[in-house]
């Protein structure tokens, strides 16, 4: 029985996923044929890549994997097993995308103002 309850589990997961991304992408579609149909441009779709999009990524992955190592050091210390993982991963990584915020933000101001 306990597998089972495992399988649905996880199946389910996966199906909500799916349906939610299907769901997603076929009313931008439709969104998108009406514009299309009405004449107005379906420019607002688009998306402007950011120059800093990987620095965002790895300075959230570096936040993430110190708070690994925080929070393996503080389980054997003082603290019961998942909470110390799970805290160090969400202050550092939230700290990383604070500092790639404060980052993108100095440089779009001109670069030679401090934060």
């Amino acid at each position: 029985m306990q597998q089972v309850t495992g399988l649905v589990a996880v199946t389910g997961v996966f199906t909500s996923a799916i349906v939610l991304l299907y769901l997603f992408f076929n009313s931008r579609h439709k969104i998108r044929m009406a514009l299309i149909e009405s004449g107005k441009s379906a420019d607002i779709f688009k998306e402007e890549s950011s120059r800093f999009a990987a620095l965002k990524y790895g300075m959230t992955a570096v936040g993430i994997g110190l708070g690994l190592l925080l929070g393996s050091a503080l389980e054997s210390e003082t603290f019961p097993a998942p909470l110390p993982h799970f805290s160090m991963m969400l202050i550092l990584g939230g700290g990383g995308l604070i500092l790639y915020y404060l980052f993108v933000k100095k440089q779009e101001d001109g670069g030679d103002k401090t934060v």
